[in-house]
């Protein structure tokens, strides 16, 4: 065999090797390539689930504040106010409250007491909750919404008389540990009708603010 036969021979050998131990190369990267996306694609896949709709329920005192022309009509008043509120998903809840000011009718002789009962249904943006320090966290919200709201004194011999009222409001849920504290403030406009004579309905403004607690779950 002639050298030049000899040498051809040797550098084909040494191709096809070099080309089996190619593949091999790139078949063993390839399935380790697909090994790493099978393993990863499900854990890329998966999304934190969202946690079950629910329900809160809050016992609230607080204030109503005649503003503007208001405070010639009415008195500032105590309230205490039931809210309830479905939350299907931890950045939407749906509110409805009932609200029982306990005011006095400043236009009237002697200012008899007066009865303010409000009824409202709205819906709350929610914010994430946030830290205060080391125990404390706040969740931030923002609503909108309203209903009717009913003017009767008890003492007089008047038919109760019934408008309608809307709001935009702002607050924040305080939570520590299973204690959480609601506080929010609503900003009313509504129409008001004196309950006795014949003066006309006109547009009015005052101001809510409510503190409620409720206890939560362990856990939750």
């Amino acid at each position: 065999m002639s050298n030049n036969s000899f040498i051809y021979n040797h550098l084909s050998r040494n191709i096809r090797v070099g080309r089996q131990r190619f593949s091999r190369k790139v078949v063993a990267t390839m399935g380790a390539i697909l090994l790493l996306l099978a393993s990863t694609r499900p854990a890329e896949a998966q999304t934190p689930p969202q946690p079950p709709a629910a329900w809160e329920f809050y016992v609230s005192g607080g204030w109503l504040i005649p503003t503007g022309a208001q405070q010639a009509s009415l008195k500032r008043a105590d309230l205490t106010a039931v809210v309830v509120s479905y939350v299907p998903h931890p950045a939407f809840a749906v509110t409805g409250t009932f609200e029982w000011a306990r005011s006095h009718d400043l236009v009237i002789a002697g200012e008899p007491k007066l009865d303010i009962f409000i009824c409202d249904i709205g819906a709350e943006a929610r914010g994430p909750h946030l830290s205060l320090g080391s125990t404390w966290k706040v969740a931030p919200f923002l609503g909108a919404g309203g209903g009717a709201r009913s003017y009767n004194i008890p003492r007089l011999p008047t038919d109760p008389t019934t408008s309608l009222a809307a709001y935009g409001s702002a607050g924040g849920e305080f939570a520590i540990h299973r204690v959480h504290l609601r506080l929010e403030i609503r900003d009313y406009v509504s129409t008001f009708k004196p309950l006795v004579g014949s003066g006309k309905a006109a547009t009015r403004n005052d101001v809510v603010i409510m503190l409620g607690l409720r206890f939560v779950k362990k856990g939750a």
